[in-house]
């Protein structure tokens, strides 16, 4: 069984607007003009930290604030044809870092006709958030513009998130099966009863393919969730039948040897495509045309 891990770069391939467009737009909305940060060399959680902490400092800003402002600017985005792509696809299980609703408009849903299927119920964070449209289960695992307090920024939130991921996996939570150690994973997992009220389960159940995702090292909870699968293998507390692929475009072998020596050692499959000319949507039909033929 396959699923995606969409990340935004899908959405580069026709809108211009990028993180750095939305970083300085930010800035200037949280009224930072006149000693605006210095972005360079900064991790954008804490550069995002600094940008709150200093609009609250100065102006009372509060974070909703910030954060419905970002939604506003998600929600905007359109689809593309590589969204409608993904969405014909005979792969149900799809999970995103984007904060906007593109895959989901692409089948004419609008946001108050999308049904969140959540086994239980959350606010803050998004371990269980998902997005019921036709066949389609699509989470929003940072969070989603539709609800501004979920979008995950800044270290506090990455951090708390990383907490209830780890709660999730290791101690259990209320309100789902029992889970009280690492060993009712790997029974679960062996008994096949895992029931994906998580988008975390799919990790140690699919066969998970990662695009359009640069996957930063300040992603820390996914990068804790790669190594503690890779250590649950290695541990042999279960043994996994699903592979994780990485697609990325060849170019940037050269000078991604860091992070590719990192995918090796967590048993991430990584798989480079050409890109020609910088050609974003060709790229990423080529993914997806990969992705199908791959058993």
């Amino acid at each position: 069984m396959k699923a995606l891990l969409i990340g935004n770069d899908i959405n580069n391939a026709t809108s211009d607007y990028s993180w750095n467009n939305l970083l300085q737009d930010l800035i200037e909305y949280a009224q930072l003009k006149e000693q605006p940060p210095v972005m360079e060399g900064k991790p954008f959680p804490m550069l995002y930290e600094e940008i709150f902490l200093n609009s609250a400092k100065q102006y009372g800003t509060k974070e909703k604030r910030i954060k419905t402002y970002i939604a506003v600017k998600a929600m905007r985005l359109q689809p593309n044809e590589i969204h409608k792509e993904i969405m014909n696809m005979d792969i149900p299980v799809l999970l995103t870092t984007n904060y906007d609703l593109t895959l989901e408009s692409t089948l004419k849903a609008q946001p108050e006709h999308i049904r969140n299927a959540a086994a239980i119920r959350e606010n803050r964070y998004s371990l269980y958030r998902v997005n019921q449209v036709d066949h389609h289960r699509v989470w929003h695992i940072h969070g989603s513009a539709a609800n501004p307090s979920s979008i995950t920024l800044g270290y506090e939130h990455y951090s708390g998130y990383l907490q209830q991921m780890r709660n999730y996996m290791v101690v259990g939570k209320k309100g789902t099966e029992s889970q009280k150690s690492e060993q009712a994973l790997a029974r679960r997992i062996k008994e096949d009863s895992v029931k994906h009220n998580s988008w975390i389960d799919y990790f140690f159940t699919h066969d998970i393919h990662i695009f359009g995702l640069n996957l930063d090292f300040v992603e820390i909870h996914l990068w804790w969730l790669l190594t503690y699968r890779a250590r649950t293998i290695l541990l042999n507390k279960v043994k996994l039948k699903n592979k994780i692929y990485y697609y990325y475009p060849q170019h940037y072998a050269e000078k991604s040897q860091h992070k590719l020596q990192l995918f090796k050692a967590n048993e991430v499959v990584t798989v480079p495509l050409p890109m020609k000319e910088g050609n974003r949507i060709s790229y990423y039909q080529r993914v997806l045309k990969k992705i199908m033929a791959t058993e």
